[in-house]
């Protein structure tokens, strides 16, 4: 504020003696320096004079310099912090960049971080219900699995209305166990369960399932519908997944 304060009272002061000059050059110009010279005196005021506005001219050019250096600090951006600079990278760059070190690190790991890196990106993937899906099919049970199709004319491709509605869900208490369907769809997709043929001798259940809401709800689809019995096992992959992740064993097989 100081500085601001200085600079405004400066300014005001040349301002008032750059005014004095013009008045005194004007009124100079209308009698002539040489009738001044003539004057007692005369030489002196003109070297005075001539003085004065050299000294003038000089703090004006030296403010408006200032003046000027001030305006192109306020106005142009500050340097940008080197740590800031990011230049965009080249379209699809940086995803080259992350298979080259994907494809650097599959020639340089052996078969026990490759299954590491194998199970950690499983793990990242499931959710905490599916991971319990997988804990209750671990010991090697099976479960009973319905999918709901619409009939087909003959020699037609059915479509599938419900995909994997399964008791598997209710059974080891999961969250939500209304999306059973998308869980085993999802652990299916990664390759950890399997759908196998109907179970035998569980009719019972089988029937229980049709109560299924999702179940329920598929079944009640305007076009004619059929149940299609199947059942949901751990896979050879998901086997051993599980082996090595199972939070109980002291020590996982690869």
């Amino acid at each position: 504020m100081d500085g601001h304060r200085a600079d405004g009272s400066q300014s005001d002061a040349l301002g008032e003696l750059i005014g004095w000059t013009a008045r005194t050059s004007w009124g100079l110009a209308r009698i002539g320096f040489g009738l001044v010279r003539q004057l007692p005196g005369g030489a002196e005021v003109e070297r005075g004079f001539r003085t004065v506005e050299r000294a003038i001219a000089t703090g004006a050019r030296q403010w408006l310099e200032e003046v000027e250096s001030h305006s192109e600090e306020e106005t142009d951006p500050a340097p940008d912090d080197p740590d800031d600079q990011t230049e965009d990278a080249p379209k699809g760059q940086d995803l080259r960049e992350r298979m080259g070190e994907l494809l650097y690190r599959s020639a340089m790991t052996g078969r026990e971080e490759a299954t590491e890196d194998l199970y950690s990106g499983i793990l990242r993937l499931i959710t905490p219900d599916e991971a319990r899906i997988l804990a209750g099919l671990g010991d090697g049970s099976s479960y009973p699995v319905l999918h709901v199709a619409e009939r087909g004319v003959v020699g037609g491709n059915a479509r599938i209305v419900l995909r994997n509605g399964s008791t598997v869900g209710r059974s080891v208490g999961v969250s939500l166990a209304e999306e059973t369907p998308h869980y085993l769809t999802r652990l299916q997709s990664l390759g950890l369960v399997e759908i196998g043929p109907a179970l035998p001798d569980v009719d019972d259940q089988y029937e229980l399932l049709q109560t299924d809401t999702r179940v329920r709800e598929a079944l009640s689809s305007p076009k004619p519908t059929k149940v299609v019995r199947r059942s949901v096992r751990m896979s050879a992959l998901g086997t051993r997944f599980w082996q090595r992740c199972d939070p109980s064993s002291e020590l996982g097989a690869g």
